[in-house]
């Protein structure tokens, strides 16, 4: 019920958005069918370390794009479903989809309304984190070892009032469906609201406070209820120049009392925007991790983000260090130290052709004494022969080096796609 519950919301809000603004005909224009045709090749489908099954298939995916978006109001929607076929392990084949959803409507009266909604339908037996793009190159940490099809939809719509050029109240509530045919998977359901506000006293400075409560449902796994309080400081040194101080406390309550535990944290930050499409953000800070049972965790957390995003060249640079929680995913690994470097580089050699190549390192340590360092790499090159027609090829190489010789693999993977559009 919750997934056709989602449906019709997003059905609601689009209509709700397109309706008053633009005629049936406009819209036909804005709508813009595709079909996409993928091979790819992996030498460990499983990512296993021992009896690694070795296979092609390929996925046949039509698809439509639609976008009104403009500075007031509008959609951003790329919807597709398909079919994947194996050629080795035909008992594989299953039906895929992907649907991205973002609309806002700002209103005259200073309410705000934001909606985004990701789903996807897969067996890769490892996550990209939702709400994020390809070029992130962000994953959950959990991983997969057996292909099995699982499901995710996630919906958060935001209400909030504007009431000065930065300043807003609102609340945003989050529902996060997991589903996996695995029947050794965690299925689960988030369920989230948070308030929040942002007030700045005078141009130099501002403060902002949030709280977040969160109803999680597992499967097989006690549920849990989480609750979260964080504030800022800022201080703006200078129209593109901002500090902060940040302080934040988390406390994890779950059925099972022996899984509880509390994190303390602080930080300070500074973001500076060199130019309209160049910005980097730094924060520094330090955490403490109390639990019911077991020994107390601590250390320094870390966040960098530089992103440049022109018309010829894109990269994305992330640091992040100190802890995570993996939660709502498919082992459901709960707290974790964890330590991750990213990034991704787009290059347009002229406006028909262009290479990439992403790359990323992950570092895990949970008790007891496991430790997992991830490593991935790729390279793409993307050309379009007709203004209708995109033919993209791509590598991919990821490698876990385990202490536990049973959760280590490696596995190479090429792609060769084809996408024709309307």
């Amino acid at each position: 019920m919750t997934h056709y519950r989602t449906i019709l919301v997003v059905m609601m809000f689009l209509c709700i958005l397109t309706a008053p603004h633009v005629y049936a005909a406009d819209i036909l224009k804005q709508i813009h069918p595709y079909i996409r045709v993928t091979g790819e090749y992996s030498d460990n489908l499983n990512l296993t370390a021992d009896n690694q099954k070795k296979d092609f298939y390929t996925t046949i995916t039509p698809g439509i794009r639609f976008s009104n978006m403009d500075a007031q109001s509008g959609v951003n929607l790329d919807a597709s479903a398909g079919y994947v076929f194996y050629n080795r392990y035909d008992d594989l084949n299953y039906f895929t989809a992907n649907v991205n959803l973002e609309a806002r409507y700002l209103t005259s009266s200073h309410f705000n309304f934001y909606l985004r909604n990701a789903f996807i339908r897969s067996d890769d037996p490892r996550e990209r984190e939702y709400f994020t793009v390809t070029q992130d190159n962000k994953f959950v940490l959990a991983t997969e070892t057996q292909r099995a099809v699982f499901w995710r939809n996630v919906i958060e719509p935001v209400v909030e009032y504007q009431f000065g050029p930065e300043n807003r109240i609102g609340v945003r509530y989050r529902n996060n469906y997991y589903r996996s045919e695995d029947i050794a998977n965690n299925d689960s359901i988030e369920n989230y609201i948070g308030p929040f506000l942002t007030y700045w006293f005078n141009r130099q400075h501002g403060i902002s406070l949030d709280y977040g409560y969160t109803n999680g449902y597992f499967e097989s796994d006690p549920d849990l209820n989480g609750h979260r309080v964080g504030g800022a400081y800022m201080l703006r040194f200078t129209p593109r120049a901002t500090a902060s101080l940040k302080g934040a406390y988390t406390k994890q309550t779950y059925t099972d009392d022996l899984l509880d535990y509390e994190i303390y944290e602080t930080s300070v930050g500074l973001s500076y925007q060199f130019s309209p499409t160049l910005s980097a953000a730094a924060e520094v800070g330090y955490y403490w991790m109390e639990p019911t049972i077991g020994s107390k965790q601590d250390g320094v957390t870390f966040r960098v983000d530089i992103t440049q995003l022109d018309a010829r060249t894109t990269y994305r640079l992330s640091m992040q260090g100190g802890y995570t929680q993996d939660l709502f995913t498919s082992q459901n690994l709960g707290f974790r130290e964890y330590y991750r470097a990213t990034g991704s580089i787009t290059h347009f050699l002229d406006r028909r052709l262009s290479v990439g190549c992403t790359g990323s390192v992950e570092r895990a340590e949970s008790e007891p004494d496991r430790r997992d360092t991830i490593w991935t790499a790729g390279a793409n090159i993307t050309y379009l022969p007709l203004q209708w027609l995109q033919v993209s090829l791509g590598y991919a190489y990821q490698q876990d080096d385990s202490n536990y010789a049973i959760n280590e693999y490696k596995e190479n993977r090429v792609m060769l796609s084809f996408t024709a559009t309307y």
